[in-house]
């Protein structure tokens, strides 16, 4: 067990997505500002890395989502963070929301680099034993259909360090999901059925960050399907072929009016059923 950082954030108006709840999003940045304060309690703030050339690099994301918030929510980030042998930093956050009960949780690895070496904290305690999360993305199936849809990474998304931070990526990814069902299910669908999808929890790992300004592909498909859930994957690749960065969510079927789990309807099915694994 390491050091307990803690930190309170309040949720707002233009924290709410479509569903009328906080959006994942919102999470990974409060998850974010606490990782930066921690690193600031420990003598890395965001001023000390800019004047030294460090740079604070996303790696991979693993999130659950335990209880939906809404506005005005008061949310307590609990956040631990340790070294891994490959010198990146575990980090382990539980978000706490305002009836005590966890809304959110997210593990994530990051590394810091300083002239193009890892930077090392001594401070930060070694990883003892196997409590990282062990991930079950695969690359893109060959044969596997997909649908593909390309996407420019705006010169916005970047923060300080001229990168894209985690909630950038998971960006790119919401927006390739909203792709996908516009595409192949129609949105429309969504009133006339009286169904959703929640997003749930899922994986990403980067394997090279993505670069602003630049062009890329995003390639969705479905992984597998259940009665009132499946599993929703996507790669992102460049110009060239090369695979940037994937990821694996699972949706949850549920009513748009009272937000309870049901079954899958069965024109949804009919119309993603090519793109299954």
């Amino acid at each position: 067990m390491g050091q307990i950082f803690r930190k309170s954030l309040t949720t707002r108006h233009f924290d709410l997505d479509w569903n009328r709840h906080v959006t994942s999003r919102t999470y990974e940045k409060f998850g974010y500002d606490a990782r930066c304060e921690a690193l600031k309690e420990l003598g890395y703030s965001i001023e000390h890395m800019l004047n030294n050339g460090i740079t604070f690099s996303p790696n991979s994301s693993y999130v659950r989502f335990l209880n939906q918030q809404f506005v005005n929510s008061e949310i307590l980030v609990e956040t631990e963070v340790f070294t891994l042998p490959n010198l990146s930093l575990l980090w382990k956050q539980s978000m706490v929301g305002n009836d005590g009960k966890r809304a959110c949780e997210i593990e994530s690895i990051s590394t810091l680099h300083q002239n193009g070496s890892t930077l090392i904290i001594n401070s930060i305690p070694k990883i003892q034993n196997n409590i990282q999360h062990q991930f079950s993305i695969h690359p893109k199936p060959i044969q596997q259909n997909t649908i593909e849809h390309r996407y420019y990474i705006p010169y916005s998304d970047m923060n300080c360090f001229w990168i894209l931070p985690a909630d950038s990526i998971w960006k790119i990814f919401e927006e390739g999901r909203f792709l996908f069902f516009k595409e192949i299910v129609d949105l429309d669908l969504i009133k006339e059925t009286d169904s959703t999808t929640f997003f749930m929890g899922g994986e990403i790992q980067i394997f090279q960050e993505p670069m602003p300004g630049s062009q890329i592909k995003i390639l969705s498909w479905i992984e597998s399907f259940e009665k009132i859930r499946f599993y929703f994957r996507q790669d992102l690749i460049d110009e060239q072929g090369n695979l940037l960065a994937s990821m694996k969510d699972e949706q949850l079927f549920v009513s748009l009016s009272n937000s309870r789990p049901k079954r899958a309807p069965s024109a949804f099915f009919d119309k993603i059923e090519r793109f299954i694994e």
